[in-house]
């Protein structure tokens, strides 16, 4: 009897930790290939840039099938950043199964964090993702050099932060999926993203390097650069398995 109670835990502990998804995001910039410090690109405003460090925090992860109905994953926060391939790699853990039409996530860590002070894991400080000064997350964060910046070096610098009103710029993101992706148990399907980080410079709000090339405090071009990166996800692909 103990021996089949065992059997019995051991299978449901496997069929509930095999309900994952992973994420696997690409970085472009104008739809070309991200290139740390060796590409070059140009904004709207016709400036020429490079990027020498891009990242930022994902958390909040849920799915919402055809009926409107939603579901969250097993709560974590994601460091995502370019110039480490694993960070790209996501395992959300914990989906319940199901068929889900829409990915739902936010850009940034969610204010009770922020209020907290600092944490462990990936919200460490030591990423440089958090201003002890201003207690408080950078959400996310853009340098790089552009001879159009005024800055010591043609630096562009943006820190994207702030989590008390009136600026607040956690972002949420839903993306429409292309088709239904299927999570159910001993599967893990994939699903690849792309960021694209012309949307920073390149949204509704457009930034001349010559006029903003970067901050680091909470304000409203920090509020409307998250404006602009709200939508700099996109779907490439979804594998079933």
């Amino acid at each position: 009897m103990k021996r089949l109670l065992s059997l019995i835990f051991l299978f449901t502990c496997t069929g509930t930790a095999a309900q994952q998804v992973q994420l696997d995001i690409s970085h472009v910039v104008g739809g070309l290939p991200m290139q740390l410090k060796t590409a070059t690109y140009n904004n709207a405003a016709g400036d020429t840039f490079n990027i020498t460090l891009f990242r930022y925090y994902l958390s909040n992860f849920s799915f919402s099938d055809a009926t409107g109905k939603t579901v969250a994953a097993q709560k974590a926060y994601f460091l995502v950043s370019e110039d480490s391939t694993r960070s790209r790699q996501i395992l959300l853990q914990q989906c319940p199964e199901g068929r889900y039409t829409q990915l739902t996530f936010m850009i940034g860590v969610d204010s009770v964090l922020n209020f907290s002070g600092p944490q462990s894991g990936a919200l460490d400080p030591m990423y440089g993702m958090f201003w002890t000064w201003n207690s408080g997350y950078i959400m996310a964060k853009l340098e790089g050099n552009s001879p159009s910046s005024r800055l010591p070096n043609h630096m562009i610098q943006f820190h994207i932060g702030g989590y008390r009103a009136p600026h607040v710029t956690q972002r949420m993101v839903t993306l429409t999926l292309p088709e239904p992706l299927v999570i159910r148990a001993g599967k893990t399907p994939q699903l690849s993203l792309v960021a694209d980080a012309a949307s920073w410079f390149d949204g509704a709000y457009k930034v001349s390097f010559r006029q903003l090339a970067g901050f680091m405090t909470p304000g409203t071009a920090a509020d409307r650069i998250a404006d602009n990166y709200q939508h700099m996800f996109s779907v490439k692909k979804i594998v079933n398995q």
